[in-house]
């Protein structure tokens, strides 16, 4: 994804900091690769449906990429210091990838919506793109997953020889089922767009751009459709005050250290132990970053020595997340240790503690853990974490950290 700020976490999941000329780039990238990559368009609903859905949580974490979808999450990250550049909204999206199908004759198929709405979007794109390939449409029957005819689905989509899939089931129900079809899906794009086909439609009609800039459009949705937003939305705020909040205040009161930070490596045994000392956000992520791109051997667990860690950044937590993520779905663990009160309430507030890490009092704690000479009674956080179990893909089961973050990066 470049230099500079990829990934920052708020209340758990990940999100990227990118533009939308950046994100069109990243995508046409991904395409030409002819890998699976699922991408999520994050807004404040995601993140409340995600603090109680493990499954969806894990899920998001696995994502090659989770965009800001909603001003809240911009100006979150500003309030934070790890400022996101823009918000990447799914109805913006997916002109600029109609463009990009027009420009590349890069061939998109349209799932989900009603047939009506499916099809005005697709009269829309061909209108204002003429160029754009739409490979096909369909619309299934309203259900649950259970109910939907998967193999009929999928042929369809195989048929059609698709670059770009667009999923409108609403979410949790679009992730799951593209995270659900990920080892069978053949192809390299795939992204739950909810309600974005309603809007290319003439459905839903959305706010004039002032309101949009100004983060207010749930203003205008809600004004339009109060009785299907109005609960939802009173939930978000709730959640907001609630959960968001105290993220913010947790990362605002953090001590500061005016000494230089810095960060010190070395392998023991089955482990790369990895100190952290002053702050660990900046230029210490991109450090950290670049240590652990670095080769390593297989089979190492990951040791952060955080007993002079001063504070964490949202940066720095968005790659912790990301790399968590990765070597649980491959028998690896990464240990935190050492943290000070300050950290373990930043990590409790961003709902990561006790989810992606095993915690321990100090290095050696860990490492007689690691090499079996202890009982390990940390409890295990989340789901996932054996080798097989979730939809995520990567090496071989036993790659250490520094091959897990050398893939993230490349």
């Amino acid at each position: 994804m470049g230099a500079g700020l990829r990934r920052i976490a708020i209340l758990g999941v990940p999100i990227d900091n990118l533009s939308m000329d950046e994100t069109i780039e990243a995508m046409d990238r991904m395409i030409d690769t002819d890998h699976f990559h699922q991408v999520a368009t994050a807004n404040v609903d995601f993140l409340m449906r995600a603090i109680g859905d493990d499954d969806l949580m894990d899920i998001l974490h696995r994502c090659e990429l989770v965009l800001p979808d909603g001003m809240p999450l911009v100006w979150a990250s500003r309030f934070m210091g790890t400022p996101l550049k823009e918000r990447v909204a799914g109805a913006d999206l997916l002109p600029r990838l109609s463009e990009l199908s027009q420009r590349k004759q890069r061939r998109m198929f349209l799932l989900g919506a009603t047939e009506e709405r499916s099809a005005a979007a697709a009269k829309w794109i061909a209108t204002n793109y003429p160029g754009a390939l739409i490979a096909g449409r369909y619309s299934p029957p309203f259900g649950s997953i259970e109910e939907m005819d998967h193999n009929y689905i999928l042929e369809m989509i195989d048929a059609a020889n698709v670059d770009i899939l667009l999923v409108a089931f609403g979410n949790p129900k679009q992730e799951k089922w593209l995270a659900m079809h990920r080892g069978k899906l053949k192809v390299p794009l795939c992204i739950g767009v909810g309600a974005s086909l309603d809007f290319l439609s003439g459905t839903h009609t959305r706010a004039p751009e002032w309101m949009q800039r100004a983060g207010l459009e749930w203003m205008h949705r809600l004004y339009k459709e109060p009785r299907r937003l109005g609960k939802r939305y009173t939930r978000n705020a709730l959640g907001i005050l609630r959960h968001l909040s105290l993220q913010m205040l947790a990362v605002s009161t953090q001590p500061r250290s005016a000494a230089l930070s810095r960060i010190s490596v070395f392998q023991e045994d089955q482990a790369l132990v990895v100190t952290l000392v002053g702050q660990f956000t900046g230029g210490v992520v991109q450090e950290f970053e670049d240590i652990l791109s670095q080769p390593t051997e297989e089979s190492l667990a990951l040791v952060l020595d955080l007993h002079l860690t001063t504070s964490i950044g949202a940066d720095a937590m968005g790659i912790l997340v990301d790399l968590s993520s990765k070597m649980r779905d491959h028998g690896n663990e990464i240990w935190l240790v050492g943290m000070r009160p300050s950290l373990r309430r930043l990590f409790r507030t961003a709902f990561l503690h006790k989810r992606l890490f095993r915690l321990a009092p100090k290095v050696s704690d860990a490492l007689r853990r690691i090499d079996g000479l202890e009982p390990d009674k940390t409890p295990r956080s989340g789901p996932g974490l054996g080798p097989g179990r979730g939809p995520g893909i990567g090496p071989d089961v036993g790659a250490g950290p520094g091959n897990f973050l050398k893939e993230k990066l490349s």
